[in-house]
């Protein structure tokens, strides 16, 4: 099995770090192959435009769907990219490890997935969802938020993280991706002193060592419930009766 872990933290020394570093050694110890990309530290270009396509389909008007497919049959993608989707189709697993930012994920994530989720070659009108292209692979977001637990529930003042990170979860299951159910560490702060560091430390160690014993049994780890294909009518809306898993698709009142 190959690991892929995406790291999206500008401080070498942070936690999110920490946590990489443990999540590569508990795949390691466990005779697995890792690749860690560290977006900041590669200096990852996060912003789709023009100026990433050398020989443009068409000049005259910037359509990146259009050009990330024209690139991509042909071979010309930036080489970065090249190598980020090529990470992709090599990874069994894939672990994206950020701080939540603004209630999302930093920006240069987001620009890496406009970006290396690229149309034609991850994706396409008949290669998502059930069939997305990175079927049979599975992803996990490792979060931390400088909130507690409690603020962060879904009665909490910060709002539910796990809502908050559905669109990535999504647009990880629209490639194909069976998403796992988030890691989330919380209360992780900076600027502390003294007894406050100290008690902080600990409680983060004991994080690490939890962290390590699941990821020892992945194929255990629950996974986020999505409907399927068969779920939805030829308008693509949910047939009434079905089941829905998130508050971001819905059934609305009968008789629409």
């Amino acid at each position: 099995m190959h690991a892929l872990i995406v790291v999206a933290h500008p401080e070498p020394q942070s936690f999110n770090a920490t946590l990489a570093g443990t999540a590569a050694d508990a795949w390691r110890a466990g005779g697995h192959a890792v690749t860690v990309a560290n977006l900041y530290g590669e200096t990852f270009d996060p912003c789709e435009a023009p100026r990433h396509y050398a020989d443009r389909l068409d000049p005259t008007c910037f359509d990146a769907q259009r050009e990330q497919r024209h690139h991509w049959e042909r071979g010309t993608l930036a080489p970065e990219i090249a190598h980020h989707v090529g990470l992709l189709k090599q990874a069994d697993a894939l672990i994206l490890q950020f701080p939540l930012w603004w209630f999302g994920a930093p920006a240069i994530l987001k620009g890496w997935m406009d970006r290396v989720f690229v149309y034609g070659g991850l994706y396409s009108s008949r290669q998502r969802h059930d069939r997305g292209v990175l079927q049979g692979r599975r992803a996990l977001l490792s979060v931390t938020t400088g909130s507690s637990a409690a603020a962060c529930a879904s009665d909490g003042r910060e709002g539910d993280t796990r809502l908050l990170l559905w669109p990535i979860m999504y647009a990880l299951r629209y490639v194909g991706f069976d998403v796992l159910e988030p890691h989330l560490v919380h209360d992780v702060r900076g600027g502390l002193a003294g007894d406050a560091a100290r008690r902080q430390d600990a409680r983060l160690a004991r994080c690490l060592v939890d962290y390590r014993a699941r990821l020892r049994d992945w194929p255990a780890w629950p996974r986020v419930p999505f409907n399927r294909d068969e779920d939805f009518d030829d308008d693509a809306r949910l047939k009434p009766g079905t089941l829905a898993y998130s508050p971001f698709i819905r059934p609305t009142e009968t008789g629409r």
